[in-house]
């Protein structure tokens, strides 16, 4: 609480104006503020043309808080006696807690110029210059969009000043900054409190309406505008925003229902439209994004649906159903481990949903599955093959790729052998339901990769390799008769076996071609 001020026992010729005066002075300096004030009141109707008892009553009900009521006393005493020092300095405190900060601090000076030495009204100058600085340098953070910084400096000069009864520009300046930082739960709590104070204030009123438009929530933002305009129907700010929020939410109105119609091309259009209409409003756009990413889903742009996603969490971190969203997208483009980052965060906002817990419980054996080998993507081919398709594969990639057939390129044995052991695995059926249901298959497509050849091809060698037939018809390699023949002379032609690769390596091969 304020330490009571001094009040004047000056003389005044009403005698009674002064027997009134003495007895307001009791009650001021027993702290019974509210009937000095009235005291104080009865001796100006006594005498109304003496400047002491306006400044004695302003002193009152500063104590009371009532500040515009005391810089009214205090203008008419300072009319009444230009001379009087007291009366400047007090209106210089009405108008800092009021928020004026230009007319405090010419108050005060005012008051320095006519009582140099009074060390307390030096210290109040000096408290209100401060402010001014504060104020200053938050309006300077907020322009420049630095709303952490303008909410320390509106802070401090707030703290500076009554607590009860903080300036309404000054806490609106606040609820902009929150706003700023995304921090919508402090900001509509602040701009709630200040419509509770200030009912029929449009700027309060028009406070609440922004952080309303911010969360997206643009019919009870319109509804907030319309009130503001009743209390003052030239509030143009008011009008601005109605207009923008009813524009804004009848464009995605109308994507939504060309969403539900099926038609997603001109339902895109519409929320591509409605994201141009105002790019700060964070709440409603990240609503657009999300609704453009469905969109982009369904259209097989599934890319450019996760982006759409990514623009949507930066406005709202917190979008529940966007993580979902994007967790559906990974999936569908085989990134499992963004998939299962994203389901996590969605469970950890809604730990009692079964069905997100299942879908993370996919995510995560999808993601087992592929830090293994693909086995379908090794011989080209979908997950849906056909056994004759996963042989027909074999069959290509087998001869492409073998080492004999690559002596230039020396990760031909390891594709070679990794095309074996696809095949081992998926033309196996026990073997190949296992590798899709994500069980472990470590040693399971171990096998001989020339066993693997030869069993596929025949039983012998290429014409001089241990008798494997020929190959006829393979791909117009030439000269291979039969399943069961041999090339004369020996395999290709100019070719032989060796036992070695041509780069000197042993192999465990019993064939190569030339």
């Amino acid at each position: 609480m304020a330490e009571p001020m001094d009040v004047s026992e000056d003389f005044v010729s009403s005698r009674s104006a002064e027997e009134i005066k003495g007895e307001a002075n009791t009650q001021y300096k027993a702290g019974n503020y509210k009937e000095a004030a009235s005291l104080y009141g009865k001796a100006i109707d006594t005498d109304p043309k003496n400047a002491t008892y306006y400044v004695n009553r302003a002193a009152a009900l500063i104590m009371l808080k009532k500040y515009k009521e005391a810089s009214d006393d205090c203008r008419i005493a300072t009319e009444l006696d230009p001379s009087n020092s007291k009366a400047f300095a007090r209106a210089g405190k009405c108008h800092l807690n009021m928020g004026n900060i230009s007319e405090s601090l010419r108050n005060y000076q005012h008051a320095i110029e006519l009582d140099a030495r009074n060390a307390q009204v030096q210290r109040e100058y000096q408290q209100a210059s401060q402010v001014a600085t504060y104020i200053q340098q938050g309006n300077i953070y907020l322009e420049n969009h630095q709303f952490s910084l303008a909410q320390n400096s509106f802070e401090r000069a707030i703290g500076m000043c009554d607590a009860d009864n903080v300036p309404l520009q000054w806490q609106i300046s606040k609820v902009d900054c929150l706003l700023g930082q995304k921090n919508y739960s402090e900001a509509g709590r602040l701009a709630n409190e200040l419509m509770r104070t200030y009912p029929s204030d449009p700027d309060a009123i028009y406070a609440r309406a922004r952080v309303l438009y911010m969360q997206g929530e643009n019919q009870k933002a319109v509804a907030h505008c319309q009130e503001a305009l009743r209390c003052d129907p030239d509030y143009t700010k008011a009008r601005t925003l109605l207009k923008q929020a009813r524009s804004l939410e009848a464009k995605k109105n109308e994507g939504n229902e060309a969403f539900k119609a099926g038609r997603y091309t001109e339902a895109h259009a519409l929320y591509t439209e409605a994201l141009a209409i105002d790019p700060d409003n964070f709440g409603t756009n990240a609503k657009l994004y999300s609704n453009r990413a469905t969109v982009l889903a369904k259209l097989g742009r599934d890319a450019e649906a996760i982006q759409d996603c990514d623009r949507a969490l930066e406005l709202d971190p917190s979008f529940t159903k966007v993580h979902i969203r994007r967790a559906g997208c990974y999936m569908k483009t085989e990134q499992y481990e963004e998939a299962v980052r994203d389901y996590k965060t969605a469970l950890e906002n809604d730990p009692r949903n079964r069905e997100l817990r299942q879908q993370l419980q996919e995510a995560e054996l999808e993601h087992k599955k592929s830090l293994r080998k693909d086995y379908y993507k090794i011989l080209e081919i979908s997950k849906d093959a056909s056994d004759s398709e996963i042989k027909k594969a074999y069959r290509k990639l087998a001869l492409q790729n073998h080492p004999d057939k690559n002596p230039d390129d020396p990760k031909a044995e390891a594709r070679f052998k990794e095309i074996g052991e696809a095949y081992a695995v998926l033309s196996d059926p026990q073997k190949k339901a296992r590798f899709d249901s994500g069980a472990d298959l470590d040693g399971m497509g171990a096998a001989d990769m020339n066993d693997i050849f030869a069993q596929f091809f025949g039983g012998g060698g290429m014409g001089g390799m241990n008798g494997m037939g020929g190959m006829h018809g393979m791909n117009g390699m030439g000269g291979m008769g039969g399943m069961g023949g041999g090339f004369p002379g020996g395999g290709f032609p100019g070719s032989g076996f060796s036992g070695q690769s041509r780069r000197g390596q042993p192999q465990g091969y019993t064939f190569h071609f030339g």
